[in-house]
């Protein structure tokens, strides 16, 4: 299984976007566009959601993936000196690596070349420490009680779980892909039936989003 590192970087406009000029905020949203276009090669972009109506906490919602970790890292840092980064603050920012899962080597769908969804459903979470603590069967067993679950909603529903033990306060990020909100609700609400749950300690924050191109993402403020 390839490795790559993925971002998920969380951006609230400030009110000094409102102070740029029409002529400014294009010409912003313009140097965004050419510095990804920069690292076009490097960094790849899945999407940028837009999370009005979902979310007050955040307004975008970039998700990314690179090879190396700090062509991530420097893509982030030359976006905060732009026009655009200094007119916004980051309220949220999460690192993971794409490793085989425990009980499965099933690559993530962004790294199976299928195309992303119209929604984006990010969250990160903690397990127990009682999780990590049951026997090896008794883990796989939950897990796969939990996947069959999911199952039931593939291919209405894409996944993309990784890593983020020592990237971060978590230890798992999950990304669902879909075209229909109602099922996104259905998947979730029913997964909450699941041994699973009873070894969640933590997942905070939901980020949902509609996604756009990246220009179309900046021009929607």
């Amino acid at each position: 299984m390839v490795e790559h590192f993925t971002g998920h970087l969380a951006l609230k406009y400030t009110a000094r976007w409102n102070q740029y000029t029409e002529k400014e905020q294009k010409n912003a949203i313009q140097e965004v566009v050419a510095l990804f276009k920069k690292y076009e090669g490097k960094v790849g972009l899945r999407g940028v959601y837009v999370t009005q109506a979902f979310q007050a906490h955040t307004d975008l919602l970039f998700w990314m993936y690179a090879d190396r970790f700090e062509d991530m890292q420097n893509l982030q840092l030359e976006l905060r000196r732009l026009t655009f980064g200094r007119a916004v603050d980051t309220p949220h920012a999460f690192t993971g690596m794409t490793k085989p899962f425990e009980f499965s080597e099933h690559p993530t769908s962004f790294q199976m070349g299928i195309p992303p969804r119209d929604y984006l459903c990010f969250y990160p979470f903690i397990r127990k420490p009682e999780y990590y603590l049951l026997p090896k069967w008794e883990r796989e067993a939950v897990i796969r009680d939990h996947g069959q679950v999911g199952h039931e909603f593939v291919p209405g529903i894409l996944t993309n779980g990784v890593h983020a033990f020592g990237l971060g306060d978590f230890e798992w990020l999950l990304s669902f892909e879909t075209n229909d909100l109602g099922l996104l609700v259905d998947c979730v609400r029913k997964l909450r039936d699941c041994k699973a749950r009873l070894y969640t300690q933590y997942e905070w924050p939901f980020i949902v989003g509609r996604r756009f191109e990246l220009e179309e993402a900046l021009l929607q403020y």
